[in-house]
């Protein structure tokens, strides 16, 4: 009996055991398949805010738009990362807040683009248009498809105002006035960039907003910009200035190299503006065909910033003249914005047109800082620390030149056309040799799994059917209507190297390691 009892006692002990392990197994599956609402979301899913950001159509003061933004971080703080490039000369930060996924990473080749505003102090549209613009991106991203593929795939920098010690001492109403145009040294920061054709003396001293600026572009590999004013109604691209000034000639067409994708660009703007491209008239000033305007056709300057960003950063940058009246009531504001949404969006989806890829050695490593340019077009680019480049270009057949002391210069020819998954983009690298190395073959192969594939390299084992490059939404260029509803037909079919893209983003964490020696 005692014998039974024991054996009873044992066989009980185990069943609870058993009993126990499969209800914590059951548990443990209810917890991982998400069965809280509460606590688990769907894979990708990104919490909203539970009171989103609502905007007032005003002018914010340097302290209101300093708490706005700040505001705006913590609520979005998974899109949204603020920062300061310095100080205005009455010690005011020049805020900046970036936005994107995944704000705190660099994820490779994805390109930088920026919006500047409130330049003149007294041309104040821009800095609220810009602010509006910040709302539009993060309440949009999880219902609208192509602002979705731009946050998700562009580094979107916006500095609401270059210049707050202007502004706020601008006049509101006055639309042809100069308070607060300059900063409080009342100096024009527009007239204060260092210029190919009108050197500066080598004592000039810069001020602080404008030396805030070029230190951010000495750091951020800025592919794509506009800067935005008032007083007009039109899109100027580069050059502002000229290589030789005739005496008493006031404007005179100065073409950059890279005229074509200027003149794209500007288009661009001026079409998805709502009467920009109508050629309006303001008072005062010349009317525009199709709204668009090479800035020293339209008067000559030195020392612009446009001109600053294309020849010493090789980042392409247009002026935005966007209001007749310089600083105009309040209440106008809504309709400016309205004008001004579409063409606002549909620029910054020209960043991804033209081509990208990396500089490499002939192992397939990054190589930083290599002069680059299109045969053809004395305009040059660099790559950046981490060996990527980016270029804004139409379609069309192209030669990439790539030069650096320490390598052999090297030249790469590519196609760019509308038929592939990215749309007008394309994907490329370009491969260099050291000076005591004699290539053998131009086509070199995949020489290891953490290096990057470099030219004539077989892409296949690489591209998976999740590829993000398909079905990217794009506004079509020329048409308003479709511009926050269109999508690019796609191929999946499509040569591989167009599907580069798809699989860069999976690359980043097996390559992180070639880069900790580059910055």
């Amino acid at each position: 009996m005692i014998v039974n009892s024991r054996m009873k006692t044992g066989h009980w002990f185990i069943s609870s055991m058993l009993i126990a392990i499969l209800y914590v197994y059951l548990l443990a599956i209810k917890h991982v398949r998400g069965a809280s609402a509460n606590t688990y979301f769907p894979r990708n899913a990104i919490e909203q805010p539970k009171n989103p950001i609502s905007i007032d159509f005003k002018y914010h003061r340097y302290d209101e738009l300093t708490a706005l933004l700040h505001k705006i971080n913590r609520q979005y703080p998974h899109l949204t990362y603020l920062y300061s490039i310095g100080k205005s000369t009455k010690g005011r930060d020049l805020w900046v807040l970036l936005i994107t996924k995944d704000p705190e990473k660099e994820i490779l080749l994805k390109p930088n683009v920026k919006y500047i505003g409130n330049m003149h102090g007294n041309e104040a549209v821009g800095r609220e248009l810009l602010i509006h613009l910040i709302e539009y991106l993060l309440k949009a991203y999880e219902t609208d498809s192509y602002v979705k593929y731009l946050v998700d795939n562009t580094r979107i920098h916006i500095l609401p105002t270059v210049n707050p010690d202007g502004f706020e001492s601008a006049i509101e109403g006055e639309c042809y006035g100069i308070n607060g145009r300059g900063n409080a040294n009342g100096q024009d920061l527009n007239r204060d960039f260092p210029d190919q054709f009108s050197p500066k003396p080598t004592n000039y001293v810069f001020q602080p907003e404008t030396l805030a600026v070029q230190t951010w572009l000495r750091k951020i590999p800025f592919v794509l910009s506009a800067n935005l004013h008032g007083g007009a109604l039109v899109a100027s691209y580069p050059y502002d200035n000229i290589a030789y000034q005739p005496y008493n000639v006031e404007s005179k067409i100065s073409p950059t190299p890279d005229n074509d994708i200027f003149k794209h660009l500007a288009l661009t703007y001026s079409m998805n503006h709502k009467v920009m491209h109508k050629s309006p008239r303001c008072d005062g000033v010349q009317r525009f065909q199709t709204g668009t305007t090479n800035g020293a056709e339209w008067y000559i300057l030195a020392g612009g910033m446009q001109d600053y960003n294309y020849v010493y950063h090789g980042c392409m940058e247009l002026t935005l003249e966007l209001s007749c009246c310089k600083y105009p009531y309040e209440s106008e504001l809504i309709l400016f914005w309205n004008d001004n949404k579409q063409a606002l969006l549909a620029l910054l989806g020209e960043v991804h047109r033209g081509v990208r890829g990396f500089t490499v050695d002939v192992n397939g490593h990054p190589i930083p800082n290599v002069n680059l340019h299109i045969k053809g077009r004395n305009s040059y680019f660099k790559s950046s620390n981490k060996g990527e480049f980016w270029r804004c270009l139409l379609p069309g057949v192209y030669t990439l030149v790539a030069e650096h002391p320490n390598y052999r210069t090297s030249e790469k020819q590519f196609v760019i056309s509308n038929n592939g998954t990215s749309g007008p983009l394309t994907y490329t690298n370009i491969a260099m040799y050291e000076l005591n190395h004699s290539p053998y073959n131009h086509d070199l192969p995949y020489s290891s799994s953490n290096s990057i594939p470099v030219a004539g390299t077989d892409l296949t084992p690489f591209l998976t059917d999740d590829s993000n490059d398909h079905n990217i939404p794009r506004p079509f260029f020329l048409n308003t209507d479709n511009l926050l509803t269109g999508l690019a037909t796609t191929n999946h079919n499509t040569h591989d190297q167009n599907r580069l893209g798809g699989f860069v983003s999976r690359l980043n964490d097996r390559l992180s390691g070639w880069f900790t020696n580059f910055g």
